[in-house]
This record gives structure tokens, C-alpha cells and sequence, in this order.
């Protein structure tokens, strides 16, 4: 396993006191979609594996791992260290974090945190107690609408799985990814020659539609010029609006003929 998946698999999320099945659900999905896979519950108000991969599809082997404590002190007893999760800044002398600072902090291979690391949510109705800050060694806080500061237990922890995977793998390639996650085949940039052939013929095509009717067409070049160089097309992207600008002067051809042969049309039928 590589370091960005290790780190992510020496992280367990902690769930205290949680008081819905459903909320347990949502922070699996959630654990699931960042690569996250060892959860805590201490002293569940209701557990129920079967509900909640019910409502958390392809989650079984999540599911499968969870560990089930009495008491928080028991859940965190092997991990080096704890971040608590919590929407009020309180007067301690804790560090506080915002999930993007903590999550590089924490998966920084300098930062003195190789060991598993534990994020702990509190109940849905309050949050963490001071009893269980007590436990945490730094705190993270999203900054939220100070008027409404309160979040959804799953909507939180999602959005810092989301950090701390971002953290954790480094930036990810999306322009080689395609949605389903298959690598796409690159295409090498545009050439300025290309370009420039490219510019010409835009250039007619746009005079055929009557762009440039009556006017120099240097000004309005110059900025479909920088339109497109701006776009940094690659070959592939250049070809199709290369290909719709000829089908525009085969359109204008086309029309042209079809206007010419209903003259001649016309002026034989005049002539007759």
C-alpha cells in the first residue's frame, strides 16, 4: 500500500453517542466515496448493520469493520493522535484547525503523526461534551455561518474525509480522469501552425456569415484570437471547431449554388 492510502487507512472515525442509524449511514457513504474504512461507534443509541447497508449501498465491508466501545477513553486508547470535530470555538488551549489545515497537518510526513490518527464526532443533539475535548489533543472547526453555525452530522464528516483525502493522496489528475475513473488518452496541445491555418479559415467563415459586413475584420479577429488562445486547445478540441468552421463555408457554398441555379432557373423561365 502507498502512502496516501496508508495514511488514510491508519484513520479511524469515531462517532460518539450517536443517536440515529441513519446519521451512522450517511458517515459510512461518506467513508466510503474518501477511502476511509475504520469506524468506532461509543455507545450507540441503535445500531442495526443490516439498515444501515440498506441505506449506505456496497458499504458491507465497512460495515464489517466496525468496532462498538462503552465509552470514549476505550475507543481511543491505541490511537497516537485525536482530532475532535466541533462547530463552537471554546476558550482552551487546544490547537485549532479548519479541516483543510488539519488534514495537511496531519497527513504531513514531517508533522510527527504517524500513527493512527482518530477524528471524533459528537451527538447529533450537542456536539462533543467538555469531557470528551478533554481527550482531543487539537480541535477542527468548519467555518460556518457564525448565525447557524450547527451542521448535519454526515454533511460535517464528509467534508472533512474530504480534506484529509485531498491531503493525503495529493492533488488528483482529473484532467487524465474520466468520470468513471478510467484514464483518458491524452491529446497534445495545438500547434501554432495549426493555430494559424485555423485562425484563416475561421476568419473566412465568419466573413461568409457576415460577421465582417462592411467593417475591417482585424479588430474582431483579435479577439476570437485571444478567445482561443486563452483556451489552450489541445489537437482534438482545435479539430472540431476547425471542422465547424467548415461545414459554415460548405453551408455558404451550398446556399450559394442553390441561389445561383434558382436564377438561372428564373431567367429560363422569364426567357421562355
Amino acid at each position: 500500500m502507498s502512502e496516501g492510502p496508508a495514511r488514510l487507512d491508519r484513520t479511524c472515525i469515531v462517532l460518539h453517542e450517536p443517536q440515529d442509524v441513519v446519521n451512522i449511514a450517511l458517515v459510512i457513504r461518506a467513508m466510503k466515496n474518501m477511502g476511509l474504512s475504520r469506524l468506532r461507534l461509543v455507545n450507540p443509541a441503535e445500531f442495526d448493520a443490516w439498515r444501515i447497508t440498506g441505506i449506505a449501498h456496497d458499504t458491507e465491508d465497512v460495515v464489517k469493520r466496525i468496532r462498538i466501545f462503552d465509552d470514549l477513553p476505550s475507543a481511543l486508547a491505541d490511537v497516537s493522535y485525536v482530532l475532535g470535530a466541533t462547530a463552537r470555538r471554546r476558550s482552551t488551549r487546544h490547537e485549532w484547525w479548519s479541516p483543510e489545515g488539519a488534514a495537511t497537518e496531519f497527513t504531513r510526513p514531517s508533522g510527527g503523526r504517524g500513527g493512527r490518527l482518530a477524528v471524533v464526532f459528537g451527538r447529533e443533539d450537542r456536539g462533543l461534551s467538555n469531557e470528551a475535548l478533554d481527550l482531543c489533543h487539537g480541535l477542527v472547526c468548519i467555518p460556518t455561518n457564525p448565525d447557524h453555525t450547527s451542521m448535519n452530522l454526515a454533511h460535517a464528516a464528509v467534508i472533512i474525509l474530504y480534506e484529509l483525502r485531498k491531503a493525503a493522496l495529493g492533488p488528483a489528475d482529473w484532467e487524465a480522469l474520466e468520470l468513471e475513473g478510467k484514464r483518458r488518452r491524452r491529446t497534445p496541445p495545438a500547434l501554432h501552425g495549426e493555430l494559424e491555418e485555423f485562425f484563416d479559415i475561421w476568419e473566412r467563415a465568419m466573413g461568409e456569415v457576415g460577421l465582417f459586413h462592411g467593417i475591417d475584420p482585424a479588430p474582431k479577429m483579435r479577439s476570437f484570437r485571444n478567445i482561443f488562445q486563452r483556451a489552450n486547445l489541445d489537437r482534438r478540441e482545435l479539430g472540431l471547431i476547425l471542422a465547424v468552421a467548415y461545414e459554415v463555408l460548405n453551408f455558404a457554398r451550398r446556399e450559394k449554388k442553390r441561389a445561383r441555379e434558382r436564377a438561372e432557373a428564373e431567367a429560363e423561365a422569364n426567357a421562355g
